[in-house]
């Protein structure tokens, strides 16, 4: 083969690589593999672990402990401990803390934990990080136009305009994600293989920040009715729900998290055959949002 067709085959290849990336793009949500961030979440998943990853260094023992008296007496989710996150993502991965808000035995915490932990731990939970964002992109333009189509929808809300900062980590709670609001911000955990039930976790963790109109909506019909769910957060059923069902229609030969785990029996038990009843049916556009909420509290509440 001559030095022209060479040349001819490396530019084909190189506009087919190209084009694979180009293809593979995603716009709704913003990921970032940040060392701090994990940092935070890995001594966190250490502090609570019953056989902690061994170590000779002294300031990770005593980071350890700070994490152990401090930090995890409180969940990801709460206030104070989310506050941390969210200002640990305005840093990326510079070297310091300086300016990032974070109190000042916490932020000496960490900076005497950095150097140790870039050492032993980061380079391959970065690796991890960045090979599950790559295979977690082309799985999220497949399905993104139509998934953000329908769940707006549902919700009666628009999808937010600007990518969702979406932080992917080592560890990211005992669920594997989760979601602060106000911003809508994302963590979602590397480990495990990805698969299309990627799509399902990132829309679920997207919705926490798109439902609030449907809760309204439940709260206002209970006290119409003058009942009570029989659990709590109800609306949370129906968000796992509508974007299981949502991905359901979509991905290939899927089951939702909500039954093929045992999420809803579990956590609203009965909640299931009721939502098929009647979410569904507006999920499918033959109810109006009034009615389906009319319905599921006449039909999974209880009297006060």
């Amino acid at each position: 083969m001559n030095n022209v067709a060479h040349a001819l085959l490396r530019a084909a290849s190189t506009l087919v690589s190209t084009l694979g990336l180009l293809a593979a793009q995603q716009t709704t949500f913003d990921f970032h593999s940040n060392f701090w961030v994990n940092l935070h979440h890995f001594l966190y998943e250490q502090a609570i672990a019953k056989s902690p990853e061994p170590s000779d260094s002294e300031a990770w023992r005593r980071a350890l402990e700070v994490y152990r008296s401090d930090i995890t007496t409180h969940e990801l989710l709460s206030r104070d401990i989310a506050g941390i996150n969210s200002a640990l993502t305005n840093v990326e991965n510079t070297e310091s803390l300086k300016g990032s808000g974070i109190d000042a035995e916490l932020t000496q915490t960490l900076e005497l934990a950095a150097p140790i932990y870039k050492t032993r731990w980061w380079p391959e939970h970065n690796r991890k990080n960045l090979a599950w964002i790559a295979a977690a992109t082309p799985l999220v333009a497949k399905y993104e136009a139509v998934m953000k189509k329908e769940l707006s929808a549902a919700y009666q809300t628009p999808w937010p305009t600007d990518p969702i900062r979406t932080d992917v980590a080592e560890y990211a709670s005992w669920a594997g994600a989760y979601t602060v609001l106000e911003p809508t911000h994302i963590t979602v955990a590397s480990s495990g293989p990805v698969s299309e039930a990627v799509v399902e976790t990132l829309f679920h963790e997207a919705s926490h920040g798109m439902v609030q109109k449907i809760s309204d909506a439940l709260a206002a019909e209970l006290e119409a009715q003058k009942k009570l769910f029989q659990r709590r957060a109800v609306w949370h059923a129906v968000l796992f729900y509508t974007v299981g069902e949502v991905a359901q229609q979509h991905l290939d030969s899927y089951t939702m998290f909500g039954i093929k785990g045992g999420v809803l029996e579990r956590g609203w038990p009965g909640a299931l055959p009721v939502l098929e009843k009647d979410w569904k049916p507006y999920l499918n556009g033959k109810f109006d949002l009034a009615s389906a909420v009319r319905r599921l509290v006449k039909d999974y509440g209880v009297s006060k």
